[in-house]
């Protein structure tokens, strides 16, 4: 099974430093459509058997204006961004200065410590893979997967060793980015949670 996933465009809040997790959402600036645009030509041409997005606005939208509406995600909540809890929409500034622990979940995602009210890693961990289990059991051959920065960076580490170190390995992803991950699904089934990333 082919795996596509991508990033969204550029919203607001990317464009004025402020950290946006999965508890908000912020539209896309006029250079997100851009980008959006840019991505749909690139994927012009691929036949998707299915294609899924995180349900925030700035994932979907991306979709409907790389498609220019002629495609409907499903639409799953697995694929939310990072819970940042009470660091949503603060600055980077404001989240070292006011959550020192939490501020690590970029560069050093093992020495994160979640904010009040934020997600554990090893829960988004244990949702994507729950994801990856779904997608296994179905019949497809090629899937787009449109959703957020972290995520992209969590489905790295599902398709290596499932740890959170994994992450901290992982590169970032530009807006509207697109990787490409060959899954054998007799390797990814929810009683082992294993998965091969082929090269």
């Amino acid at each position: 099974m082919d795996l596509f996933l991508a990033r969204h465009g550029e919203t607001v809040s990317n464009a004025v430093g402020r950290a946006l997790g999965g508890g908000g959402d912020s539209p896309l600036t006029a250079n997100g459509v851009r980008q959006a645009e840019e991505m749909g030509k690139l994927l012009a041409g691929i036949t998707f058997d299915a294609v899924y997005s995180s349900p925030l606005g700035r994932a979907v939208d991306t979709v409907r204006i790389a498609f220019q509406g002629n495609v409907q995600p499903i639409q799953d909540e697995r694929l939310l961004e990072i819970g940042l809890g009470d660091m949503e929409g603060l600055t980077w500034k404001e989240i070292v200065r006011q959550y020192p622990q939490s501020s690590t979940f970029m560069a050093d995602p093992a020495a994160y410590v979640p904010p009040p009210n934020g997600e554990p890693l090893q829960e988004m961990i244990a949702r994507i893979d729950d994801f990856l289990c779904d997608l296994a059991e179905k019949d497809y051959r090629r899937v787009l997967i449109q959703t957020h920065g972290y995520v992209l960076r969590v489905f790295y580490a599902c398709m290596t060793d499932h740890t959170v170190a994994a992450i901290g390995r992982s590169p970032g992803y530009g807006n509207c980015e697109v990787v490409s991950y060959r899954v054998k699904k007799q390797l990814y089934v929810r009683s082992s949670g294993l998965s091969e990333k082929q090269e």
